[in-house]
C-alpha cells in the first residue's frame, strides 16, 4: 500500500545546488541574495519596497508595531474568528487585543461581520487568504478606508496570485508573505523567512528603518537540518516534528523562534529565490491536482466537499469538510494506518479575550489531503477510495456499537 504524503515543500536540485553554494562560499547568515530577493519581488508584486525578514511572523510583528506608534490610543485588531495560530499569537505578543469576526463559507472573513465588530479602538483589519482562497480584499479596502482603520494583507499562504489585476500582499496598508514548511514559496522551517511589502505611505520609513537595523538570522545551519529530517524522511517524522513544535508552543510554553525579529539569511533568500523560478510549474501541477480531487469527490449522493475550490484557483493545501457522522480524530487515526497522511484545519480562536459572537468552529469537520507535486491521478482516486472505505466503515462501527461489537474490530 502506497504511503500518501502531505505537501511538505517542492524542492529539487536548483535548490540542494543553492544550499551548497551558500555553505561552500561560506553564505549563511550574509550574502547579496536577499537584496536580490528583494528586487525580484518587488518586479513580481509591482510594489516600491519589499523587506526580507526571517519570517511572516516577524513582518506581521513589524507592521503592526509601526501602526501602533502612528496611533497609540488604539489596541483592536480585527481577525478571522478562523485563522493560522500565529497571527493570534503576535498579536497578543504586542499587547493588541484581538477581536474575532465570523468567516464565510470559503473560511475567509466575512466583510459584513468585519464591519460590524469596528469600533472607536479599532487599529487594524487583518486579512487572510485561508489556504490561498483570495478574500474579498477589494471589499475591505472600500471598507478600511471609510472607518480610518488600517488594513493588513496577509498573504502568508499565497505568492503570484492576483485579484483585480492586482496582486495579493499588496493591498492595504502593507502585506506579509510567509516561507515556511507548506506555503507557496518554501525555505524551511524555524524562522526560515518572509516578506514585509510596503507602500509609499506613513507605514513604510518606520519599518524600513526598523529592517535596515535587524542583524541576519543566525542557527540557519541547525534549521536546515531540521528542514531535511522533515522533508527527507517526511513519511517517518513530519507529523512528529510537527506535534512537538505545537507541544512546546502550545503546552510548555516555548517561545517561536520567528518571534524574535531579525533580516533574512542569506541561505533562505537563495532558497526564496530558486522557489521563485518554479513557482509557475509548481501553480500548474497543484491546479491540476485540485481538478483530479474535485473530480474524485464529485460522485452524486456523496456528501465530500472542498469549500474552497473553484475552477482554476491556487490553493495551497487541499482542504476537505467531512460528511455528517463521520468523526474527525478517528478518520485521521483509521487513514494512518491506511498510508495516507492528513492534517485538520485550523480550530476556531474564541479565548476570553475575543470571543466571537457565537460562531461555529468552521475548522471542526476539515482535514487536509495530500497533494505533493508529483501526484497523478491514479493517486488521487486511491487517496479518496481510503477516505471513503475509511468513512464508511466509522459509520458501520458507530451502528454496531449498539450490539456490542468491539470498536477495533468495525474496521477489519
Amino acid at each position: 500500500m502506497s504511503y500518501q504524503r502531505l505537501p511538505y515543500a517542492d524542492w529539487g536540485w536548483a535548490e540542494l545546488r543553492a544550499v551548497l553554494a551558500a555553505m561552500l562560499c561560506g553564505r549563511i547568515r550574509r550574502g547579496p541574495a536577499a537584496r536580490q530577493l528583494a528586487g525580484a519581488l518587488a518586479g513580481l508584486l509591482a510594489v516600491p519596497h519589499v523587506l526580507p525578514v526571517n519570517s511572516g511572523r516577524t513582518a506581521l510583528r513589524l507592521g503592526l508595531e509601526a501602526l501602533m506608534q502612528l496611533r497609540p490610543g488604539r489596541n483592536e485588531v480585527i481577525i478571522p474568528a478562523f485563522i493560522c495560530p500565529a497571527v493570534v499569537e503576535v498579536v497578543n505578543s504586542l499587547g493588541l487585543v484581538p477581536v474575532l469576526a465570523d468567516v464565510g463559507a470559503d473560511l475567509n472573513l466575512d466583510p459584513g461581520a468585519c464591519e460590524q465588530r469596528i469600533g472607536s479602538r479599532t487599529l487594524a483589519i487583518i486579512v487572510a487568504h485561508m489556504y490561498g482562497c483570495p478574500a474579498k480584499i477589494e471589499a475591505f479596502e472600500t471598507i478600511a478606508k471609510a472607518a480610518r482603520v488600517y488594513l493588513v494583507d496577509d498573504a502568508a499562504q499565497v505568492v503570484g496570485e492576483s485579484v483585480g489585476g492586482r496582486m495579493l500582499g499588496t493591498f492595504g496598508d502593507f502585506g506579509v508573505l510567509s516561507f515556511a514548511q507548506s506555503k507557496c514559496v518554501v525555505t524551511g522551517e524555524s524562522g526560515g523567512g518572509g516578506v514585509l511589502i510596503c507602500h509609499e505611505n506613513e507605514v513604510s520609513p518606520i519599518v524600513q528603518a526598523r529592517v535596515a537595523g535587524l542583524a541576519p538570522a543566525a542557527g540557519r545551519l541547525r534549521a536546515l537540518v531540521a528542514f531535511f529530517w522533515n522533508y527527507l524522511l517526511e513519511a517517518h517524522t513530519a507529523a512528529l516534528s510537527y506535534r512537538w513544535q505545537r507541544l512546546r508552543q502550545q503546552v510548555l510554553g516555548a517561545r517561536a523562534r520567528g518571534l524574535v525579529p531579525a533580516g533574512i539569511a542569506n541561505l533562505d533568500a537563495c532558497l526564496a529565490l530558486q522557489q521563485l523560478k518554479s513557482l509557475s510549474r509548481r501553480r500548474e501541477q497543484r491546479l491540476r491536482i485540485l481538478g483530479h480531487y474535485a473530480a474524485a469527490l464529485a460522485t452524486p449522493g456523496d456528501p465530500w466537499l472542498m469549500p474552497q475550490f473553484s475552477p482554476g484557483r491556487y490553493l495551497a493545501r487541499v482542504m476537505v469538510s467531512l460528511p455528517p457522522g463521520v468523526e474527525l480524530d478517528e478518520c485521521q487515526r483509521q487513514l494512518r494506518r491506511e498510508s495516507v497522511c492528513t492534517r485538520r484545519g485550523y480550530a476556531t480562536h474564541s479565548p476570553a479575550s475575543c470571543s466571537a459572537r457565537g460562531s461555529p468552529d468552521p475548522g471542526a469537520r476539515l482535514i487536509e489531503l495530500p497533494a505533493y507535486a508529483d501526484m497523478t491521478a491514479k493517486d488521487v482516486a486511491e487517496v479518496c477510495q481510503r477516505l471513503r472505505r475509511v468513512a464508511a466503515a466509522y459509520r458501520q462501527c458507530v451502528s454496531n456499537r449498539q450490539d456490542g461489537d468491539d470498536h477495533e474490530r468495525c474496521y477489519q
